[in-house]
């Protein structure tokens, strides 16, 4: 087998993470804006294809949220365990854990069927004009879920290995190919938004083939199909981990899944708009996520090597270049939110509201850098618990509440306000809960309190 990509424990901290981030950054740009663009297309076709785009959307991220919780335990338990010059347990965690994916991810493949997934969104508020979109919209969604879940895995063990460039170019070509097929089949074919998620089911085959094919050629280890009952005594601790990792993302969709029954009551043009915000918003903040992440296997390589300095170090430089991006693209949005989104030439009714609610959604960043940080320094060392505790606190403690009673109070598009103001009050939490995940691993490695 060929040697590591990368010695994490090695070489200079910024040197290491501009390595992990730059690609990771690069990535989520290009996957978020591909989306976007997906979007665009369903917003020509009327307000009520993206409400039924957006009544799908949280479902693709429960997939995520399950696929990303596999493969950060994955990643987090081999970066570790190479960390530790223990290989042979790294080359074990990575045989085991397809397997365990597959078997949480194929069952949701009966979404697809309008049997099961229509009487889910009728009761989450959907009308008929929407539900008629859903349906064909869902037939590529559900096996999609599986797929996606082959290709995150496959990206973790490429981290854990130190090497970000490879999965940032497979998802590249991936998100292209969506790109190109998307009006080819929406319009060309005349599939509608069935032609959108067929689109998305291709281009995350292509990711997931080109690292399989990259990992097989290089000689590096290879998630498999199937284990043996020594790899599967690893799935225990990478369920430890990724459980919870993924039940901090699942957060994410549930919240939105409740928010989209608030904005319904308002009208489809509410939940198109939030959509469209939303999207757009995570070109934003993806990129920052993705250099975030970059510290998963770096803060678990290191603290293999109980080397408490890097990390240290490292989220000092995260934080740092997070703001500088942040601060400038953030005022921009802010205050040229209605012409960036006019481009996408949604409906005036659908434009309004996510104008209203982009604008708005950018104010809350004050704390938004040492949020992500957070919650990626807790799932590398080992800690996914806080992960979890910091997004409940924003989406479910902080948000539905608070959309509740601006609903209540002043009803239509104020409901948008409570994302900014949840986001400030969960990023409070995140800087005293960051400084205690410190403490605690600075303890582990062998450091003095005081240095934190």
């Amino acid at each position: 087998m060929t040697a590591m990509v990368q010695d994490m424990g090695k070489g200079k901290v910024s040197s290491v993470l501009f390595k992990l981030g730059a690609p990771a950054m690069i990535s989520m740009f290009f996957e978020n804006f591909y989306a976007l663009v997906d979007t665009m297309f369903v917003g020509w076709l009327g307000p009520h294809p993206l409400a039924a785009m957006s009544f799908c959307i949280p479902l693709i991220f429960i997939s995520l949220a399950l696929g990303k919780g596999v493969a950060v335990g994955a990643t987090t338990m081999a970066s570790r365990a190479r960390g530790e010059d223990t290989s042979e347990d790294a080359r074990k965690i990575i045989r085991s854990v397809l397997p365990l994916g597959l078997i949480i991810l194929c069952p949701f493949v009966l979404l697809s069927l309008p049997p099961v997934n229509h009487p889910l969104f009728s009761l989450l508020g959907a009308d008929q004009e929407t539900l008629a979109k859903i349906a064909p919209y869902m037939i590529w969604v559900g096996p999609c879920f599986p797929v996606m879940g082959f290709s995150l895995i496959c990206e973790g063990v490429f981290l854990s290995y130190g090497d970000a460039k490879t999965p940032m170019m497979a998802m590249i070509a991936g998100n292209l190919l969506n790109l190109v097929m998307d009006p080819f089949f929406i319009f060309f074919c005349g599939l509608g938004v069935q032609g959108a998620s067929l689109a998305s089911m291709l281009g995350w085959v292509l990711s997931g083939a080109i690292m399989w094919h990259k990992l097989a050629r290089r000689g590096l280890d290879r998630p498999g199909l199937f284990c043996d009952a020594l790899d599967r005594a690893f799935w225990r601790p990478i369920i430890s981990i990724g459980g919870q990792v993924a039940l901090s993302m699942l957060v994410i969709p549930l919240s939105s899944l409740i928010f989209n029954v608030f904005l319904s009551k308002a009208g489809p043009e509410y939940v198109g708009g939030w959509a469209l915000s939303a999207r757009m918003e995570m070109m934003l903040t993806l990129p920052l996520y993705g250099l975030a992440c970059s510290l998963i296997p770096f803060c678990g390589f290191n603290l293999g090597r109980k080397d408490f300095g890097r990390i240290k170090e490292a989220i000092r430089i995260a934080v740092a270049v997070s703001y500088a991006i942040l601060i400038p693209l953030a005022l921009f949005f802010h205050f040229n939110a209605a012409g960036v989104l006019a481009l996408l030439k949604p409906s005036p009714a659908v434009l309004e509201c996510a104008a209203f609610a982009l604008s708005w959604a950018v104010a809350g960043y004050v704390f938004l850098p040492v949020e992500l940080i957070t919650l990626t320094v807790s799932q590398g060392l080992g800690r996914p618990r806080f992960s979890l505790m910091i997004n409940a606190c924003r989406l479910l403690c902080f948000r539905l509440p608070l959309a509740y009673v601006f609903m209540s109070l002043w009803g239509g598009r104020m409901i948008y306000l409570a994302h900014p103001v949840s986001m400030v009050m969960s990023g409070v939490v995140s800087i005293f809960v960051l400084r205690y995940i410190l403490r605690q691993s600075a303890l582990l490695c062998r450091e003095l309190p005081g240095e934190t």
